[in-house]
Order: C-alpha cells, then sequence, then structure tokens
C-alpha cells in the first residue's frame, strides 16, 4: 500500500511538470531515476507511525502519515530527504485515540 502511495505521487508530480506551458526554446527536462532511492519501509509503536527514506535526488521530501483510531489522520513534518542516510517522517497519534495499526503511509513529493 505504501508503496503505491509513493508512486501515485510521483506520477502527479510528473503529471504537473509536464503540463506547465512549454515554448519551443525551453530545453527537455532531464529525467530522474527514483529507482535510486530507498524508504525503509515504516516503523510504528501504539501512537506513532514512522517512515525513513534516502537517496533521492536533491530537493525530494517525504511525509509520513497515519489514521488514528479516533478516524482522525496526523501528518508528519514534511523533511528534505537525505543523500546518504534515512531521513525520518513521524504521523503522532497521541492524544487521538493511537495509530490505527496497518493505516500508515508516505508521499514523496519532487
Amino acid at each position: 500500500m505504501r508503496r503505491k502511495i509513493a508512486a501515485l505521487a510521483i506520477a502527479g508530480g510528473a503529471v504537473a511538470v509536464l503540463a506547465a506551458p512549454v515554448s519551443p526554446a525551453q530545453a527537455a527536462t532531464p529525467t530522474v531515476n527514483l529507482a535510486a532511492g530507498s524508504c525503509y519501509g515504516g516503523w510504528h509503536d501504539s501512537n506513532t507511525y514512522g517512515e525513513g527514506c534516502k537517496g533521492y535526488p536533491a530537493g525530494y521530501k517525504l511525509q509520513a502519515s497515519a489514521q488514528c483510531n479516533n478516524g482522525q489522520w496526523a501528518y508528519g513534518s514534511t523533511v528534505s530527504i537525505s543523500s546518504s542516510s534515512y531521513t525520518w517522517s513521524y504521523a503522532y497519534c497521541a492524544g487521538k485515540g493511537g495509530y490505527k495499526l496497518g493505516t500508515g503511509g508516505y508521499i514523496i513529493l519532487g
């Protein structure tokens, strides 16, 4: 599930870039190899869902999300992804009934 969310976010960003007006004089946008990046696969406890990623091109960001037991959603900070070590974003459900197991996810923003 998390991988699909990340892929849709990246694809959506690419569509937005392609939909922008382009003059004939502008050069083509270089292709970015997103396969170079990797994400940890998720971490959680009773109140928190966290995701860590590394190795994406400069400027890419990560944001974790999770549904809480009271039905509300929590969103982690949007953080810049490091090229060499895992950068983490955490969605906190403390005060919202705790983390609803299996609902954690993340998006990669480029």
